[in-house]
């Protein structure tokens, strides 16, 4: 989890144990036959025999519709296939035929993070907690879902309570070591991450928190370090090779920063973000037609991404194209927030100094 923050570290198999131990909970007595079906499917889920599962869950549903658990169990399916539009599907009828359901919930809330809905995915994460206070991977994901949105407290003060009930947890520990070091408490974020390291040291999650930790330290060769260990292990998501390559270009390496940006632009082409760090790094490299075409794809997707438009409106000054450059300042002005102070006071000094060109014009 980083940068923004990252996917959700939850595993959709973790959910299987307590698939079958939920399926009494429908008002009046389920159809004993169903309930044996439902425990197949989980066995066979539970082993990657994904037909079997389904069959095992379909036939379950026939034998009682009111299984929601089955509806669950055929999302769960449909997931391990790479269908996450029918995944989503057969969370929502799950619920349906069982609003208390709170793996349900964090499925769909899972899902729902895979298409980049995080308020939505929120929304059912909560729901999955107000059915269980003790579903530890309901809090998990749902402190991410806050860190990722920017509500650091918030996801603090649920890491708290899912640290207090579940100490055991080293991805628990992780996450609140980097959301204390987006608050800027650096003592207590090692002190976390050391707590997660020491229950598995080789988390990817936990060396993610280090990288942050390093990164605002200064130290961006360990940064560095610490995201090759996530990307080695095969559980780095785009954010973690996203940060990699800021890592490298903080450090000066813009010919690899470049590189491995126009990889990630190519792997995952709906993130303006990857699109907005391909301008900043083509601009510092003096390729100001590039840093255009990436800021103009990073406003494609996102229109109100002010960071995106000052980095287009420098590469149109470069470019001498100054009443474009203009009208793009005039655009950032209007979506800067207070807190880019400092940009904006950059903007309006551009702003001021080509004005008067053009007026001596």
């Amino acid at each position: 989890m980083t940068g923004s923050m990252p996917r959700s570290s939850m595993s959709w198999t973790c959910l299987l144990a307590v698939l079958a131990l939920r399926c009494a909970t429908a008002p009046g007595p389920l159809q004993p036959r169903a309930l044996a079906l439902q425990a197949s499917g989980v066995e066979a889920l539970g082993r990657g025999e994904l037909d079997r599962a389904a069959g095992h869950f379909a036939l379950a549903l026939e034998f009682e519709p009111r299984l929601g658990e089955a509806e669950n169990g055929l999302g769960l399916v449909a997931v391990r296939r790479g269908d996450r539009p029918r995944a989503e599907e057969r969370f929502r009828a799950a619920l349906a035929l069982n609003e208390d359901l709170a793996e349900a919930h964090l499925n769909l809330a899972a899902a729902l993070v895979h298409r980049d809905a995080e308020a939505d995915a929120l929304v059912e994460a909560r729901a999955a907690l107000a059915v269980d206070p003790g579903y530890a991977d309901a809090r998990l994901l749902t402190a991410e879902l806050l860190l990722r949105l920017g509500r650091l407290d918030d996801a603090r003060w649920e890491l708290e309570k899912l640290c207090a009930a579940a100490p055991e947890r080293a991805d628990a520990h992780a996450a609140s070591a980097l959301v204390l070091a987006r608050l800027g408490r650096t003592a207590a974020a090692e002190q976390e991450a050391r707590r997660a390291l020491a229950i598995d040291p080789q988390l990817p999650a936990a060396h993610r928190a280090c990288a942050e930790i390093l990164r605002r330290a200064g130290d961006l060769a360990g940064a560095s370090r610490e995201l090759d260990v996530v990307i080695a292990s095969g559980a780095g998501a785009i954010d973690d090779r996203l940060a990699h390559a800021t890592v490298a270009a903080a450090r000066g390496l813009w010919a690899q920063a470049a590189r491995e940006l126009d990889t990630l632009a190519q792997a995952a082409p709906g993130r303006p973000e990857v699109h907005f760090a391909v301008a900043f790094v083509a601009l510092a490299r003096g390729d100001r037609e590039a840093a255009l075409r990436a800021a103009d794809a990073a406003l494609a997707l996102r229109a109100q991404y002010p960071e995106a438009r000052l980095v287009r409106a420098d590469a149109l000054s470069r470019l001498g194209r100054d009443a474009e450059m203009r009208r793009e300042l005039e655009r950032f002005l209007a979506q800067a927030p207070p807190a880019m102070a400092a940009e904006r006071g950059r903007a309006e000094r551009m702003l001021r100094a080509r004005v008067s060109v053009l007026e001596i014009q």
